[in-house]
């Protein structure tokens, strides 16, 4: 497994995003919220700049151009091996298979440039067009390494395997273990990742800012970009004095509508975590599309617009929010608007907890 092992001065300072996905505005404007200086501050690009957003041209060729200043280092992500894959390795049954999967991707986009948007036919002329001109970029990103290691931490897409040689553990675990946060590892070092949202764990405590777990020198950054309702993308900065660190974060919110609130709201119910992927939610009442709904893995019930909530591949009801996810707001503050259902509408307030406020609460 290729690892960049980089020796920190006494005085430095790491700005450390993941999980762009594509979202080039968003990704600039969180650059200068954190007050980045090129050629002075470290910058480290955790893996998935690729997929899923619709700007994965203009995030690219930022983060090269970007790599051009000293102390800017990029590693690789699962979604990042699509576009090199698309353009070197698949067969023409696997490229095309991709795209049923996903029909709008970074090659795609790439193509849309040059103007293919059928790759069904003369495939292997079209896709030798892209790949000869985006050739350098696609270049660039099958040669990212896999993870970053300084004198007190290791920065990994998705995790590192719990074994104390983790520098020899797979690839793919580096790129793509779920849950990592749930899990062990034997380094001494605190290990930086992203790959599954922070939102995804219940110590989230209904935000997306990072979660930092001091028993297992484990903290996740991901703010869930692009994948969750209300996601956001952050910048984990590490300050290094001497053999002292501290941690701070900025946020951007993603396609979100920033708004002001015009009268205070209180809310009494407490949010109640609800797992994506195994909280089989069963509706009680529907009122109006807001579902009083019991969490069938907790016994716990709560509220949770209709809207937000999925079928998984087995048929059964899962939420895309936690339930009773209702803030408490103050007059004056800013809340980044994303969806609106039932009166309400589901956002980010300016503290970084994310949740619904009534509509008519905001300007």
């Amino acid at each position: 497994m290729k690892i960049l092992k980089i020796s920190l001065p006494e005085q430095a300072r790491i700005i450390c995003i993941s999980d762009i996905h594509g979202c080039s505005s968003e990704f600039c404007s969180l650059l200068d919220k954190c007050g980045y200086q090129a050629g002075k501050d470290y910058l480290f690009i955790l893996g998935d700049m690729l997929e899923k957003g619709k700007h994965n041209v203009a995030v690219l060729r930022k983060v090269i151009e970007l790599s051009k200043y000293p102390n800017v280092y990029v590693i690789k992500g699962n979604n990042d091996t699509d576009c090199p894959s698309m353009a070197f390795y698949d067969s023409r049954e696997k490229f095309l298979e991709r795209l049923e999967r996903r029909p709008f991707n970074a090659f795609v986009e790439m193509g849309q440039t040059l103007g293919i948007t059928d790759f069904s036919d003369d495939f292997e002329e079209k896709r030798a067009k892209v790949r000869d001109g985006f050739y350098e970029e696609i270049k660039f990103i099958d040669e990212l390494p896999y993870a970053i290691e300084t004198q007190r931490h290791i920065f990994v897409h998705a995790g590192i395997e719990n074994r104390p040689d983790w520098e020899n553990g797979s690839e793919w675990f580096a790129m793509c273990a779920p849950w990592f946060l749930r899990a062990e590892h034997m380094s001494p070092k605190t290990v930086v990742c992203g790959h599954f949202p922070v939102y995804c764990f219940e110590r989230c405590n209904n935000s997306d800012l990072p979660i930092i777990d001091n028993k297992k020198r484990i903290i996740d950054i991901d703010g869930g970009a692009v994948t969750k309702w209300a996601g956001q993308l952050n910048a984990f900065v590490i300050t290094k004095n001497g053999e002292r660190y501290s941690y701070d974060s900025y946020f951007v919110p993603i396609g979100a509508e920033e708004t002001t609130v015009k009268r205070a709201v209180s809310s009494d119910l407490t949010p109640e975590y609800a797992e994506w992927e195994s909280h089989e939610l069963q509706i009680l009442e529907n009122n109006g599309g807001m579902l009083l709904v019991k969490n069938l893995a907790t016994g716990k019930t709560g509220l949770i617009p209709e809207k937000f909530t999925f079928k998984a591949q087995d048929g059964s009801l899962r939420g895309g929010i936690n339930l009773n996810a209702f803030l408490s707001v103050d007059k004056g503050e800013r809340f980044w608007a994303v969806e609106r259902s039932c009166g309400y509408c589901l956002g980010i307030s300016q503290d970084g907890r994310v949740g619904m406020v009534p509509v008519d609460c905001l300007d």
